[in-house]
């Protein structure tokens, strides 16, 4: 940005310091506004100034370094914060306040004004547009102060001036106001009801919280608005499989008593009369939600725990599904004819094109070990169903003997584990929209076989107990080897354009002759679709070498450890270096993460337990050189906090 917008050096008089801000061009403004249309015109005078700030302040992180350092305390931050928001209206006049509206979109612009000399015509239609606008000071959130109404909170929590709540006996008969925190896990904005202090005595009443787990979640349950559905997004999203649930709540928890002080922990823990022995550690937020709703007067969460409706294929959007093909191919390279072959079978069962009786869609997956098989079956679960545990593997090496089938269904009445009923049945039962993967199908017992025969033609299967479970909402998927051998000689001919569309043809056709003579007439003719997965090539590799890379940065940043603030840079050399040494055409991509685990994952780690670093200003730089990985660290200028008005327990609206 410095290299194209004028830079003007602005002094504060509230503390000795230079800043820089920027002169932007009028005609990039409105480009900048955009950045509003998420609020809906929603916009507190607060958050624009904050904008003002992270906008037209060229230097911002380098200075808020500075005033860390110096120990400034928060009633000046507000006076600084305030002066710079001047000098950039200052130096960007278009942007105060008054000349901004919000149109009919919720995006925020300037002001259209008559150009002088324009014809009626022009006129005419600024004067149309601006009856659909309406001006930004207008909307409701404008007069909310966050940064007045938290120092009035805090004095107001130290005075006596507290709310009378002798009448009020219901948490709902409560007054508050809502407030848009910022939940930085997630990426967005949260309401939270901000009670009025003294309200703590109804909202604890004499309950008594014997862990703070249990006072965590009662408190969560209370303040966050639609409490319910939060958790239920992030339950469908996977996130409490990612990030352990109590850490999730400690956050969402924070969030709250950032605009409700009163209903501290340790404040509660030392006026409580019941002693205390905290087992958070040994407890599952979200598991026991119901039980902390239960005790509460508003049981929306157990309700929404209780009557979570199952997801179904039919539920599936439009949107997902026309946009399936493209997500899979982000994450699955080098198959784009096999995922475009899935897909368009999936779109036609979506819209009716299917057997109303029989599954979604069944398909044998075969070609080369470590080509993305099993892999495009979990992303298609992930994307299609939006759950990371939508998917079902059977690793039917496990179920080569006949009788070992039953572990699938469960076993009969009267044998030992009849009451556990069977893996595949269960799981099914439980989500019944899922991708059922049989892995490496030619290795199963022909009563597997049966099974499979069964859900096919009929969408169900009947279970040990005697109870039918419907396949419907399922899509079966069977990956095989079987034809690997026969395609090699055909593999070996080098072809270009139409000889090396020729040699796949043939390649596909002793494919599915290897096919049929494993599986009876019977059983092919049920299955949707054969898909053969093509060969990997040298770009499809060092492709996926690069994803893998990226996915290190990213498990660092995941993490909770005192490394997750570290900078990683990955040279290109590497990608060339790690194919070189980690790829063997018998085993496809497979090898390449453990050749990125030997010469780059390790040796970092030993690098950094073994030195001891400022990881927070401090870039890793690693490359190849001479077929060998070296590991740089250097240290760099780093801010290693956000700016404190947009930090999660400032972040109002």
């Amino acid at each position: 940005m410095g290299d194209t917008y004028k830079m003007v050096k602005v002094s504060l008089e509230t503390v000795d310091y230079t800043i820089l801000v920027f002169q932007i061009p009028e005609e990039e403004l409105n480009d900048k506004l955009t950045y509003f249309t998420r609020e809906k015109g929603l916009i507190s005078k607060s958050l624009y100034e904050d904008f003002l700030i992270a906008t037209g302040v060229s230097n911002i992180e380098v200075f808020l370094q500075y005033i860390k350092k110096k120990g400034t305390d928060m009633s000046q931050l507000n006076e600084i914060r305030g002066e710079m928001v001047d000098k950039v209206l200052e130096i960007n006049p278009k942007l105060i306040p008054s000349n901004l509206v919000v149109n009919s979109n919720s995006v925020v612009k300037l002001r259209s004004l008559p150009v002088q000399g324009g014809t009626k015509k022009d006129i005419t239609d600024i004067a149309s547009s601006t009856n659909n606008q309406k001006p930004l000071m207008d909307n409701e959130f404008w007069a909310r102060d966050i940064y007045e109404a938290a120092k009035n909170k805090i004095d107001g929590n130290t005075s006596a001036d507290k709310l009378d709540t002798s009448k009020i006996k219901n948490v709902k008969d409560l007054n508050y106001v809502k407030v848009q925190k910022f939940w930085r896990r997630i990426g967005q904005y949260i309401t939270v009801k901000q009670f009025e202090p003294g309200s703590e005595l109804v909202i604890l009443g004499d309950r008594s919280f014997n862990t703070r787990t249990a006072f965590q979640q009662y408190v969560v349950t209370i303040c966050v608005e639609e409490v319910e559905d939060l958790f239920v997004r992030l339950d469908n999203a996977g996130l409490p499989n990612r990030v352990s649930p109590p850490i999730l709540m400690n956050e969402l928890y924070t969030l709250c008593i950032k605009s409700n002080i009163f209903l501290d922990y340790d404040v509660y823990k030392d006026t409580a009369e019941c002693p205390f022995e905290d087992l958070s550690a040994d407890m599952d937020p979200f598991e026991s939600f119901q039980s902390a709703a239960e005790n509460s007067p508003e049981d929306a969460l157990s309700a929404a725990m209780k009557n979570k409706k199952v997801k179904l294929f039919r539920h599936v959007s439009k949107e997902t599904l026309l946009a399936l093909d493209a997500k899979i191919k982000e994450k699955v390279i080098g198959q784009n004819e096999p995922i475009e072959d899935l897909v368009d079978a999936i779109q036609r069962a979506s819209v009716g094109l299917k057997d109303p009786d029989q599954p979604i869609g069944s398909f044998i997956f075969t070609g080369y070990t470590g080509v993305g098989k099993t892999y495009t079956a979990k992303i298609l679960a992930e994307e299609l169903t939006g759950n990371r545990n939508g998917i079902v593997i059977i690793d039917c090496s496990e179920y080569s003997a006949d009788h070992e089938y039953a572990k699938l269904i469960g076993a009969p009445s009267g044998y030992i584990g009849h009451e556990q009923g069977g893996y595949l049945t269960n799981a099914v039962k439980k989500n019944p929209f899922s991708v059922v993967l049989f892995d490496e199908i030619e290795k199963a017992s022909d009563k597997v076989h049966q099974l499979l025969l069964q859900i096919m033609d009929g969408g169900r299967l009947t279970d040990g107990k005697g109870h039918k479970v419907p396949f419907k909402d399922t899509i079966l998927i069977m990956t095989s080897n079987i034809g690997v051998d026969e395609t090699k000689a055909v593999s070996k001919t080098i072809g270009f354009g139409d000889a090396a569309k020729l040699t796949k043809e043939k390649r596909v056709k002793a494919v599915k002759s290897a096919v049929k003579k494993k599986f009876k007439p019977e059983f092919l003719n049920r299955v949707t679709t054969i898909i053969d997965f093509d060969p990997l090539t040298k770009e499809n590799y060092l492709h996926i070498i690069g994803l893998e890379l990226e996915k290190l940065k990213i498990n660092l940043k995941l993490n909770r450890t005192p490394y997750s603030k570290l900078e990683v840079d990955f040279d290109k050399s590497l990608c060339n270096h790690i194919y070189k040494i980690g790829i063997d055409e018998k085993f496809g991509a497979r090898p390449l993460q453990r050749s990125i685990e030997r010469e780059i994952s390790t040796p970092l780690a030993r690098k950094l337990l073994r030195e001891d670093m400022d990881c927070a200003n401090t870039l890793v730089k690693i490359a190849a050189k001479r077929n060998k990985v070296n590991i740089v660290a250097e240290c760099i200028e780093k801010v290693d906090e956000p700016p404190f008005y947009m930090d999660a327990g400032n972040g109002d609206k």
